[in-house]
């Protein structure tokens, strides 16, 4: 089968250094079609879907933005903390428009954990169902995001 262009294209832009210094693929091998799928495959199975989770992120970017660099508690088990990094950066899948370099933190007060994600990394959820690779930077575990938002 003739590999598409436009797959060839994304597949290129998601590698370390090309877009983003880390990529978005991380140690998977799979191609981001599977891990679509895979994703996909997550949500349905958690009864959840991805503009839920990607609405869900905003609401907690936009609290900790109040804070800026600051951890702003969102009740007794979470705080989010943003970092503002100066630049933008564009969607690997060709999609218009660029996105701020905020990076948001959760913390888990009672366990210590933490998450982080991006203002990309909501639009690579919302419109392209892209979670990014295992090992990412940035990864957005469906199950693990969705169990911390369920405790939100």
């Amino acid at each position: 089968m003739k590999e598409n262009p436009a797959m060839h294209k994304i597949m290129e832009n998601m590698k370390p250094g090309v877009i983003a210094l880390h990529g978005f693929l991380g140690k998977d091998t799979r191609n981001f079609e599977e891990i679509i799928d895979h994703d996909a495959g997550e949500l349905e199975r958690l009864e959840t879907d991805r503009e839920t989770l990607a609405a869900k992120l905003e609401e907690i970017r936009d609290k900790a933005m109040e804070g800026l660099g600051i951890y702003v508690k969102l009740n007794d088990t979470y705080m989010a903390k943003a970092d503002s990094i100066r630049g933008k950066i564009p969607c690997p899948f060709d999609h218009p428009g660029v996105y701020s370099k905020t990076v948001i933190t959760i913390q888990n007060l009672k366990t210590d954990e933490e998450m982080i994600y991006t203002d990309l990394g909501i639009h690579l959820i919302r419109e392209h169902g892209f979670f990014q690779g295992t090992g990412s930077l940035f990864r957005m575990d469906p199950e693990k995001l969705h169990d911390l938002l369920e405790n939100d």
